[in-house]
């Protein structure tokens, strides 16, 4: 599917598991018809490549986990899409969902495969152990520097032809997508806290994943 801008899509929906089997069906991991598959079900998504001699690597940009829940509570506020699921959080106060929010460590519960029930430290070094083995971290504080670095280990820069204005929609597109300084933070407030709390486990998964960032220099250094 090419879009009005020129952008190529492969139709296939990444974002649900019937959608992730489908793809697989059609030979999606073979085809090499993708160059990115956006997706929260990495263990779904690494079976499209089962048995065949194509590779995935995994990269993700990560935000602060508090940072994301409050900047959904603001999208909340002016979202006009009639979305029962988001709607009931429209008009409350902060501390009103904070309190009332499904919160509860989606990070390392998808990559620890366990989306239900409690979690344990288990699960957390199982999170931790696929960041590091599995995945090139990137952080939303230092988004323009992460996507460099994906452009560099992916060689997407030498699939551009001119630089120039690939660097400048780039810069464009970050400056015009960055919205974190129009609206309140909530640092060190009641409902800061109480967001933390529910989301215990990706914040320690956040700190490591900032370490790992900073040990993932050498990669992209063996890169010429």
């Amino acid at each position: 599917v090419t879009l009005g801008t020129g952008a190529q899509y492969v139709n296939v929906d990444m974002s649900r598991p019937d959608g992730i089997q489908r793809a697989k069906g059609m030979g999606l991991g073979s085809s090499g018809l993708a160059d990115v598959i956006s997706t929260p079900f990495v263990f779904e998504t690494a079976e499209v490549f089962k048995d065949v001699s194509e590779e995935g690597k995994c990269f993700t940009l990560l935000r602060h986990p508090v940072d994301r829940a409050i900047s959904l509570y603001h999208h909340y506020q002016t979202d006009e899409s009639g979305n029962p699921n988001t709607a009931v959080y429209k008009g409350l106060s902060i501390d009103e969902y904070a309190d009332q929010v499904a919160e509860n460590n989606w990070m390392v519960r998808f990559l620890a495969n366990k989306r239900s029930g409690s979690l344990t430290w288990h699960d957390l070094e199982v999170a931790k152990e696929v960041f590091g083995r599995k995945c090139l971290v990137g952080l939303v504080d230092k988004a323009e520097e992460s996507l460099r670095r994906y452009e560099r280990f992916f060689g997407w820069d030498k699939k551009v032809s001119d630089s120039g204005s690939k660097d400048q929609c780039l810069t464009q597109y970050l400056a015009n997508g960055d919205k974190r300084k129009d609206h309140p933070t909530y640092e060190s407030t009641e409902a800061w806290e109480v967001l933390r709390k529910k989301n215990e486990y990706d914040c320690l998964l956040y700190e490591f994943a900032e370490k790992l960032y900073t040990q993932q220099d050498a990669i992209y250094e063996k890169i010429i």
